[in-house]
Parts: C-alpha cells; sequence; structure tokens
C-alpha cells in the first residue's frame, strides 16, 4: 500500500475552498477544479513518498479518479463511444491538430463512460424529460413557440434548430435556475437545451452514470468521479472553452429516460457497489472491513473519516492481489479494473 499524490487542476469553474480543505492543502488563489488520480499523459499522479509517477509503480491503468468541486457550471457535454472516439481521435491526427490545441477535440482514443458519486449536496442536468412532459411544461410555463416547435419536430430537431438555426427564441421568464444559467453565459442557446433536460439534486451517496451519448452538465456541488483513461469532451454550450456543436449533435443519443439518479446496493456487510460501464468496477466500504484483494492494482479513496495511516482525502494504491483492512472510522471508494472481483 502506498500513498499517491494527484494532479491539481485550476479551471475557473472550481471551488476556491472545498478540495483545498478535502485533501488538507493550504488555500490558494486559483479555484481548485479537480484533483486526477490516475496515469493519463495530461495529469500523471505520483507515489507520495517517492516521487515515482502512478504509471512507472502500477503500470498504466484503464481508469482515472477525480475528486472534482463546482461553484459554477461546467460545460454543456457529451462522451464518444469506443468506436467514435478512435475516428476522431484518428481524424483530428490526420488534420495535424496539436494535442494540446484548444480546437482538439479527441486527446486520446477511449470512451469515457464515467460514474460520478456526490460528496456533498450536487446538483446537474443529465438526460432528457419525454417530450410529451416538456411540452406540457412549456405550455405551462406559457413558451407556446417552445412548445408548438418540440411537439411537431422532437427532441433532436429542437435541439439542432436551437444550437444552429434562429426559430427559437430564449423565453425572458425562466425558472430560478435556468436565470442562474442565462447570467452566467448571457445568450447561450444551449440554455434553450438545458430546459428539455432532468434536472436533479443528488445527496452526498447517490451517482449519476454517464454513458457515452448522455447529455450533461454538472452545475454546483463537489463529487468523486471514476471514468476510463480518457480526456475527451465534446462541448455545446456553458463554456469558454472550444465549442462543436456538429460533433455534439451527431453524438449525443435523443431518447428521454427517466430519473439518472442511481446509488450503489450493498453486496457484502459494510461494503456497495456502484453501477458502472467502464473499465473499472467501483465499491463503497466502510470500516471496520476489510478492502478485499483485486487481480488487478485499484486506487482506494478515503472520502470520510480516518484509519490507520489514512485519512480524507488521501488516496492508496493497492498492487494487485494486495487488500486493505479499514479501522477507526473511514469510508473509501475502491476502483479496480478487475471486473470479476
Amino acid at each position: 500500500m502506498q500513498l499517491v499524490s494527484g494532479v491539481h487542476k485550476h479551471y475557473d469553474w472550481g471551488n476556491h475552498h472545498f478540495l483545498y480543505e478535502f485533501v488538507g492543502a493550504p488555500l490558494a488563489n486559483a479555484p481548485l477544479a479537480e484533483i486526477w488520480f490516475g496515469t493519463h499523459p495530461d495529469g500523471h499522479a505520483s507515489l507520495t513518498a517517492t516521487q515515482e509517477t502512478l504509471a512507472s509503480a502500477a503500470g498504466p491503468l484503464p481508469f482515472m479518479v477525480k475528486f472534482l468541486s463546482a461553484s459554477s457550471p461546467l460545460s454543456l457535454q457529451v462522451h464518444p463511444t469506443a468506436e467514435q472516439a478512435r475516428a476522431g481521435f484518428e481524424r483530428e491526427e490526420n488534420a495535424g491538430i496539436p494535442i494540446g490545441s484548444p480546437q482538439r477535440i479527441y486527446r486520446d482514443s477511449s470512451d469515457k463512460p464515467e460514474l460520478l458519486i456526490a460528496l456533498t449536496p450536487f446538483t446537474a442536468l443529465c438526460g432528457f424529460h419525454d417530450a410529451a412532459s416538456s411540452v406540457g411544461w412549456f405550455r405551462a410555463m406559457q413558451w407556446s413557440d417552445l412548445a408548438n416547435y418540440l411537439e411537431q419536430h422532437g427532441i433532436e430537431a429542437f435541439a439542432r434548430e436551437a444550437l444552429e438555426g434562429n426559430a427559437l427564441r430564449i423565453p425572458d421568464q425562466l425558472p430560478p435556475w435556468a436565470n442562474d444559467l442565462r447570467a452566467a453565459y448571457p445568450n447561450d442557446p444551449a440554455l434553450l437545451i438545458a430546459l428539455l433536460m432532468h434536472r436533479v439534486e443528488l445527496a452526498a451517496g447517490e451517482c449519476l452514470l454517464l454513458e457515452a451519448g448522455t447529455l450533461h452538465a454538472y452545475l454546483n456541488g463537489s463529487a468523486i468521479e471514476v471514468m476510463n483513461t480518457s480526456d475527451n469532451v465534446v462541448r455545446g454550450g456553458f463554456t469558454h472553452k472550444y465549442v462543436d456543436t456538429a460533433e455534439l449533435l451527431s453524438i449525443t443519443h435523443w431518447e428521454s429516460s427517466s430519473t439518472p439518479v442511481r446509488r450503489a446496493t450493498n453486496a457484502l456487510p459494510n461494503t456497495s457497489t456502484y453501477p458502472t460501464t467502464g473499465a473499472f468496477r467501483v465499491h463503497s466500504v466502510t470500516s471496520p472491513a476489510t478492502v478485499p484483494a483485486s487481480a488487478t492494482p485499484q486506487l482506494v479513496a478515503c472520502i470520510a473519516g480516518s484509519g490507520q495511516g489514512f485519512s480524507r482525502g488521501q488516496v492508496m494504491l493497492l498492487n494487485a492481489n494486495e487488500e486493505m483492512q479499514l479501522t477507526g472510522d473511514c469510508v473509501v471508494i475502491a476502483t479496480t479494473s478487475d471486473t470479476q472481483r
């Protein structure tokens, strides 16, 4: 077992306090948005004691763990399938777009399914209400033009017109959460798409399972994320970064869905399993208990309390076939690529 030091990412939407305090780091002027624990080229984590890269110690991991804290909205975005990621990466390589270019979308050739587990109350937009429900809401809000267009053309055509056309207008009167988005990003047509989406409020421990093609935007809160080792993000609004509406429209799944909020299920005493579709398995374990050994290396993140030599905000590397005894009052999130565990 070895402690791992993550890579700090200072984005403008980040929180000025939460993650600094969560990991016990000194406060700084820059907002701390994410801390990466993985072997992605854009954020190589390292062993705390030796500064050896995590990749050198454990080999390239197919998953990445992040701490995330948002004080303002992240972009409206979607992630590709594996096939779409390979094709997009090859297309941009052939076009000669540098990996570090702001106009680069596909920075690697991997898909990026994500699991987000709330550490605090967490607000997000994720997936779509069925069109009939949205039409009814639009009419109740007296947004007749929007209701008529959606009723006649459906969700995908509505979204395409919002981003690429000029027939739809953002209503003057909006619910408070949408007004907050408009204040942050005035006249952004992505707001029209947000009105079609589930706005969810997760309690600590609840999660979102974000498969390829699921349109989403994080609005506020702190969480732990697990994903494939990828940084492929296709953005459509609520951002000052590069937006590619055509690519977003082409890879988003436009089918409606029920509420996207998920919960872990109990597998063993003091152990719960989160739903995933990526190259990883995720468990929540509460002491006193054992984090069982895995056939492959795993990362264990302490999200609450403390135990012997391990406390909130720390992440431990367990080597293959190594287990961990949890003491004290700690709660951990254990991630492994051993899908048979």
